[in-house]
């Protein structure tokens, strides 16, 4: 939906439902190497295996993520897998049944394409994967346009990002809003090779109808693209104006300290040439 100018809707980039591989990259994805329960319940017991390589099992009977799940440093996921003998309706089966919520791309006033909930959206509920081509972290440099990456860092070797470019989903077009209400976790549903999650996004409060989704890029982010961008969350509360306004000062200062250092280099250079 466009109400703001006569911007068309994006085509540039070929719409996929999961991530895909187009570089010599290879996948575990062996069933007879997946970790598995063996329960006979809906999974929510405190025996199911892959809730325990979660710590628990988080999800509740609506398939949500509770309260007190923490979302600065969220555990990653594993869900039940085609291994498992329990029914696909258990409990631990949330991401990989794909996207529920109903949520539109509109044209944004300030930030280009956004995303917004066209319902109201309950805190703990996932929204949506981010998805893409999975790369190299060496390809990933070696591209050009990096407005769509999404760094694998699993802690596990080599790191990996998803490009979201040319291949993607609905997930390329939410924005940064420095007051975010979504948040990221990994999770494995089908295949548990650690150097690729999937990157799924839950609600981290409370979202009304028609309310712009988004999630925090973060520091480093902006610490690249101040450069050429400017944060339009419009908050009050804008931790990237806060962050640049106490850099700023500090790199002020650093700045006159090299064009002082340099001037001083510089006369007593020139002091040297005339007594020689």
């Amino acid at each position: 939906v466009n109400a703001v100018d006569s911007e068309p809707c994006p085509e540039n980039f070929k719409y996929i439902p999961d991530t895909c591989v187009t570089s010599p990259l290879t996948v575990d994805k062996d069933i007879t190497h997946l970790q598995h329960c063996s329960c006979t319940d809906d999974c929510s017991s405190s025996t199911c295996i892959c809730g325990q390589l979660s710590l628990r099992c988080w999800y509740d009977s609506d398939g949500r993520l509770p309260q007190d799940f923490c979302q600065w440093e969220p555990p990653v996921l594993f869900e039940c897998n085609h291994a498992c003998s329990c029914w696909r309706t258990c409990r631990n089966r949330v991401v990989q049944n794909g996207l529920r919520v109903r949520l539109q791309l509109f044209r944004t006033e300030k930030m280009g394409w956004g995303v917004r909930a066209m319902q109201d959206v309950p805190q703990g509920t996932f929204i949506c994967e981010y998805v893409g081509e999975i790369i190299r972290d060496a390809e990933a440099d070696r591209r050009e346009n990096d407005s769509f990456l999404f760094t694998l860092d699993n802690k596990v070797g080599e790191v990996h990002c998803i490009d979201a470019r040319l291949f993607g989903n609905i997930g390329r077009f939410i924005n940064h809003l420095c007051e975010p209400n979504l948040m990221v976790v990994r999770v494995f549903t089908m295949h548990q090779d650690l150097r690729f999650p999937k990157i799924a996004f839950f609600s981290s409060k409370p979202i009304k109808a028609g309310d712009q989704i988004g999630i925090d890029y973060g520091e480093n982010y902006w610490r690249v693209k101040s450069k050429y961008l400017s944060c339009q969350c419009g908050s009050v509360k804008c931790s990237v104006l806060t962050m640049f306004s106490q850099i700023k000062p500090i790199y002020k200062a650093a700045v006159l300290f090299q064009q002082t250092d340099a001037a001083v280099t510089h006369k007593s250079g020139s002091y040297s040439d005339c007594i020689l």
